[in-house]
């Protein structure tokens, strides 16, 4: 059903009051005249507020529940929020409702009734009435200067929870921004004024109803916001980022089966991939029995399900792979199956976020394990980066186009497997597009041992590759770790005694300033400590893999001239 009016509220952990505030607002667009639904977003509360949401919208009519599995900011909240509303005026309201949705309707009339595209409330606006802590204030009035300085935005405010736009300006920008928490009210405002759109500013009463002095913020989010901040201006007026297109939801639906490493599949995960209609769920599991079941198929091996496959090759159009230990972020299969409008586009991947962290040493490693000074050209596969053409995607995160994946030479449509990726041939050939918004979160091996062994598993693999072809030459670059540590080891017998003083200075440099620019302080001995590990350690274990290689091929043409 479409409503004239929707309203999306973002909650984490508001089981105590999310049920209540649905009442109210619900009630208070009734009373007002408003044809309203309302759509409650959790983002992965570790409380019961889905539970609530649930309570409501079994409660109350016109709500409608959406979520994220885990906790990813507010801006990813506000977006999934998007896609599951209706309405042709859109309202983001705060679920604690520190601003009474009473003022909704005056916003929504000024919007109605002028030629306005947005409407945002301001704290600064002469007019506000704050009940609102002195520090917040302060910290407040210091972005403002920033944004203004930054981005000459036609407002004081950005970061008020409550604000109003048409439809049309949400499904004109939404889909080309990145910041996915605190900055997202920046990037979406500043990309909405780039594109034309007229934004109008009105005063706010607040009545700021937390014990914390300042709520939920803490100090690595406020850092988070200012570094946010800075990479929106970077990509908006450097770049140019927002200019160009991004893939919107297609409104043609496909046959999609996601292949899924570890069976059974959490229910996390098998929700996630129910989103969109029509994905069917293989799995596999060395220890599985292989068969149906109501959600999913699976199979032993991946001979197995590749022989399936193949007997079930035209049952489907894109065929998607999700690793072990990985859960996707948002509407996953629908932000990839996007892409796939374009008819040049053949695979989709996307990034491998660290996440799920339970301890500092576990966020640490991922720290480490997506640094750019270990993942050297493939960092965009473990990071957020703009949407682009690819040369390689992970198999733990990657769509493939049925007919291509099932080509009987891939070579020929440009593509090669190999190595746990899936890469391109030749530079003129094989169409891979990164997608941001095809984000999984993967769990990574903690600091220290677990995670050394790991990346002395995947350096050896990288090399062992390479040298019996199944790995492309363009991953020689690894071998500037094995060079690195070779200076820095036996320098001194070559190099004079200041040359080989000032290398060990610059290393040391650029390990601490990345561990530096991470501004996780609390983290930054484990990571700085896990970056020297992880280097040390695949500095001899991606040589180790080439010469294995060499050897073994060596053999085996031994054999077979032999034979």
């Amino acid at each position: 059903m479409k409503h004239d009016i929707s309203i999306i509220m973002p909650a984490f952990n508001e089981e105590a009051c999310i049920y209540e505030n649905i009442r109210k607002t619900r009630e208070i667009m009734f009373d007002t005249g408003l044809s309203a639904e309302i759509v409650a977003v959790d983002d992965g509360s570790a409380d019961d507020t889905l539970g609530e949401i649930r309570r409501a919208a079994s409660d109350f009519d016109n709500v409608t529940v959406a979520r994220n599995i885990r906790n990813m900011g507010k801006g990813m909240a506000l977006r999934s929020g998007f896609e599951r509303s209706t309405g042709d005026i859109v309202v983001f309201l705060d679920a604690d409702l520190d601003i009474d949705p009473s003022q909704i309707r005056s916003l929504v009339t000024l919007l109605e009734e002028t030629p306005c595209d947005i409407v945002v409330t301001s704290k600064h606006h002469p007019e506000s009435k704050l009940r609102y802590p002195f520090s917040r204030k302060i910290a407040s009035w210091i972005y403002y200067f920033m944004i203004r300085y930054l981005f000459s935005l036609p407002v004081r405010d950005t970061q008020t929870g409550l604000k109003v736009f048409r439809r049309k300006v949400l499904d004109d920008v939404l889909h080309r921004l990145l910041v996915k928490k605190f900055a997202y009210d920046v990037e979406l405002l500043a990309t909405a004024v780039r594109f034309g759109y007229r934004l109008r500013e009105v005063p706010v009463v607040i009545e700021f109803k937390r014990d914390l002095k300042w709520g939920r913020i803490r100090i690595e989010d406020v850092i988070s916001l200012f570094i946010d901040t800075l990479a929106v201006f970077y990509r908006l007026k450097v770049m140019r980022y927002y200019d160009g297109d991004r893939p919107r939801f297609s409104p043609v639906r496909k046959k999609v089966l996601v292949v899924v490493r570890g069976c059974p599949p959490s229910p996390e995960v098998t929700e996630c991939l129910k989103t969109y209609d029509g994905t069917r769920i293989a799995c596999i599991g060395n220890d599985a029995h292989q068969g149906e079941s109501a959600d999913y198929t699976v199979f032993r091996t991946e001979l197995d399900v590749f022989k399936w496959l193949s007997a079930n090759k035209d049952s489907y159009d894109i065929l998607g792979f999700l690793g072990s230990n990985c859960l996707p972020m948002g509407v996953w299969v629908d932000y990839a199956v996007s892409n796939f409008d374009d008819s040049e586009v053949s695979v989709v991947c996307g990034p491998l976020i660290p996440g799920g962290f339970k301890s500092r040493l576990e966020k640490a490693a991922g720290m480490v394990f997506s640094s750019g000074i270990v993942r050297g050209s493939d960092a965009y596969l473990y990071s957020f980066r703009p949407v682009r053409h690819v040369h390689r995607a992970s198999m733990e995160n990657v769509f493939i186009r049925a007919e291509v994946f099932f080509a009987e030479h891939p070579e020929n449509h440009g593509f090669t497997k190999s190595g746990g990726f899936f890469s391109t041939s030749a530079s003129s050939l094989g169409n891979i597009q990164y997608d941001p918004d095809v984000a999984v979160l993967k769990k990574v091996p903690s600091l220290f041992m677990p995670y050394i062994r790991s990346a002395a598993r995947e350096a050896f693999s990288c090399g062992y590759g390479i040298s019996t072809g199944r790995e492309g030459l363009r991953n020689l670059w690894r071998l500037v770790f094995t060079i690195i540590w070779t200076i820095l080891l036996a320098g001194w017998a070559v190099l004079p005694s200041e040359g080989y003083t000032m290398a060990w200075y610059v290393y040391g440099a650029v390990v601490i300033l990345t561990a530096l620019a991470c501004f996780d302080l609390l983290s930054t001995p484990f990571f700085t400590l896990g970056i020297v590990c992880d280097h040390f350690i695949r500095a001899w274990a991606f040589p180790a893999g080439l010469i294995k290689g060499i050897f073994t091929g060596a053999e085996n043409r031994k054999r077979g001239g032999t034979a």
